[in-house]
């Protein structure tokens, strides 16, 4: 079965290794724990504790195969990014299953030692934030090592001196696969490990194996792979940790069209580290030419949630052609563990390089009365025309409401 086929399979057989216990969108430390308890029944996985987060829950290692090949790869250092963590599940119950592929699992689990570390910031995904519980980005803190829980990601690495990282993150829906207009849908980096953007073995080994991803993925999402932003950052982790000689990979986990709870994207990672590792363990990257990393197109952020367009703003007696480019971030209610989210207006002026995910031609709508000067002051306006809606407080405003004007409806 040629790797094409094999991943094709893989995909469609997905859901029977999706760990029905972990959603995509929140995971608690505690449905964590829960999930390693059964874990430490098997055999085949060995559960180690690594130490504790600054707020005292316990940052966990999961440990399986015999291989020479060392891979470390860790998930939600920043804590609102639960996407990989629950992909990292999904692909510990594809290694503890049978079924027709076992060839394929046994394989994989001669050649190599894995290492997984689920949940790096588990005081971040407790309260669904990025940073850590004394609010720092544990990805800025690779050098200082102040946080707990940089120590020990960087500790544990030093142990076991990995061949490969691999750096698990979500990024926002606002990503282009270049200027094409299709999101983002999983972008891949190759860490630099220094402002020039050297490319020594360490790095090349990096290149190639994201060059396999892509050509796993480009099945299911032709066109919506990207690559991120390569600018050294002397304070992550893959960049220092492709400086010490670990082959690191950044995957992000990104947009796609309607799968607003992330499940398609989850499957995606699942398939892309699947790759990943099927190319290590044949070591059949070193046949890649890395130069066509380069050829994936460069993350742009090119993307608006809501795009109105050719709105009519009327300021002093004059009017003026306008675009209105609005975000929504996803928010939590801690108390209720209930997911909202909060509309922006990002930018208003030209965005005819931009796309919507959902866009409107508003000819005919207007913008009166308008004391707004910067997208970040407070004001009170209207949109008029073929109906009318009242934007409260300028820079904010409910982000599903504000799409009912198509429907000829008066909000505010």
């Amino acid at each position: 079965m040629n790797s094409k086929e094999l991943f094709n399979e893989i995909f469609l057989g997905y859901d029977n290794f999706r760990e029905t216990k972990l959603g995509s969108e929140f995971i608690t430390h505690s449905e964590l724990i829960s999930i390693l308890e059964q874990l430490q029944k098997e055999n085949l996985f060995k559960i180690e504790t690594l130490g504790k987060s600054v707020e005292g829950r316990e940052i966990f290692s999961v440990t399986f195969g015999t291989g020479r090949t060392k891979i470390l790869a860790w998930s939600q250092m920043h804590g609102d990014e639960p996407t990989a963590t629950a992909a990292l599940f999904d692909l510990i119950n594809f290694f503890a299953s049978n079924n027709s592929f076992t060839k394929f699992r046994n394989d994989l689990l001669n050649e190599i030692t894995f290492h997984f570390v689920p949940m790096v910031n588990p005081d971040g995904a407790e309260k669904f934030k990025r940073e850590n519980a004394f609010n720092i980005d544990l990805n800025r803190d690779a050098q200082r090592l102040e946080s707990y829980e940089s120590k020990i990601l960087w500790d544990y690495s030093e142990k076991i001196q990995p061949d490969f990282g691999f750096n698990l993150h979500d990024q926002n829906s606002y990503y282009t696969a270049g200027r094409s207009g299709k999101h983002s849908t999983i972008s891949l980096l190759a860490p630099p490990l220094d402002h020039v953007k050297s490319i020594n073995y360490t790095r090349e080994k990096s290149m190639q194996v994201i060059c396999k991803i892509n050509d796993a993925l480009s099945q299911f999402i032709p066109g919506q792979i990207a690559r991120y932003n390569d600018d050294h950052e002397p304070r992550a982790f893959g960049d220092n940790f492709t400086k010490n000689g670990i082959s690191s990979i950044l995957i992000e986990a990104g947009y796609h069209k309607n799968d607003f709870k992330k499940e398609f994207v989850r499957k995606l990672n699942f398939v892309a580290l699947l790759s990943a590792f099927r190319s290590i363990s044949e070591k059949d990257f070193e046949k890649v030419d890395y130069t066509k990393y380069f050829s994936v197109p460069e993350n742009e952020q090119l993307l608006f949630d809501l795009l109105l367009r050719n709105l009519t703003l009327f300021f002093n007696g004059k009017s003026f052609k306008i675009d209105v480019g609005i975000n929504r971030k996803k928010c939590m209610n801690l108390e209720s563990k209930k997911f909202f989210y909060k509309g922006t207006i990002a930018e208003l002026g030209d965005l005819s390089i931009y796309n919507g995910i959902e866009e409107y031609d508003m000819t005919g709508f207007k913008i009166e009365s308008s004391n707004m000067l910067t997208v970040d002051e407070s004001a009170d306006f209207n949109l008029t025309g073929k109906s009318e809606l009242k934007i409260i407080n300028g820079s904010f405003l409910n982000y599903d409401n504000i799409k009912t004007i198509l429907n000829g409806k008066t909000i505010g």
